[in-house]
């Protein structure tokens, strides 16, 4: 069994129903979140310097901790200092998205954090998705921070079809990120 959910129908189907993608981001909003391993992964496989795709972000010292704690899958990251490595944006996107047709990384180099979306591991274990749902088309388009899997879904059984994956294939990338995240930690 693979660790990669691949980017489904819906994905493709996203910005054109939503008008973006989790890959655009806002003026002051931050891409996903990096390890160490992912920008190694990276570099080795575009041949770029990390200075081509990594952004820093500097947190407080309380804001670091309070990331860590609402997202369990870090714990450990910012054992080094409060600063989080981050994709960089470049026009809105992502560096690596193409406008149309997605991530221009192979599955298997993307960030961790990128395979994981919209799944998020919870403070209690349990796992869900990253963003509300809206309901309507509309107010999802308006609100810019949706996902069409989760507008389109019934319950998380359809969220987790629509991306081909399963909790098990989910649970699996959690593990390694939260590995990562430890190894991060530590230098």
């Amino acid at each position: 069994m693979t660790d990669t959910p691949p980017m489904g129908p819906v994905c493709a189907r996203c910005p054109r129903l939503l008008g973006s993608s989790c890959c655009e981001v806002k003026p002051g909003e931050q891409l996903a979140t990096l390890t160490r391993s992912d920008v190694e992964r990276i570099a080795a496989h575009t041949g770029f310097s990390p200075r081509r795709f990594v952004a820093e972000e500097y947190l407080t010292e309380e804001d670091a901790a309070g990331y860590e704690a609402r997202r369990p899958l870090y714990r450990g990251y910012f054992r080094r200092g409060p600063v989080r490595l981050t994709l960089l944006a470049r026009a809105g996107a992502c560096v690596f998205h193409e406008r149309g047709q997605g991530c221009g990384l192979p599955p298997e180099v993307r960030p961790l954090a990128c395979r994981l979306y919209p799944f998020e591991r919870w403070p209690d274990g349990s796992w869900s998705v990253q963003m509300g749902r809206h309901g309507d088309l509309a107010q999802a388009r308006a609100a810019g921070d949706a996902c069409l899997a989760v507008e389109e879904a019934g319950d998380m059984e359809e969220v987790w079809a629509a991306f081909h994956t399963t909790p098990e294939t989910v649970e699996a990338l959690g593990a390694r990120l939260a590995e990562e995240s430890r190894r991060h930690g530590r230098g």
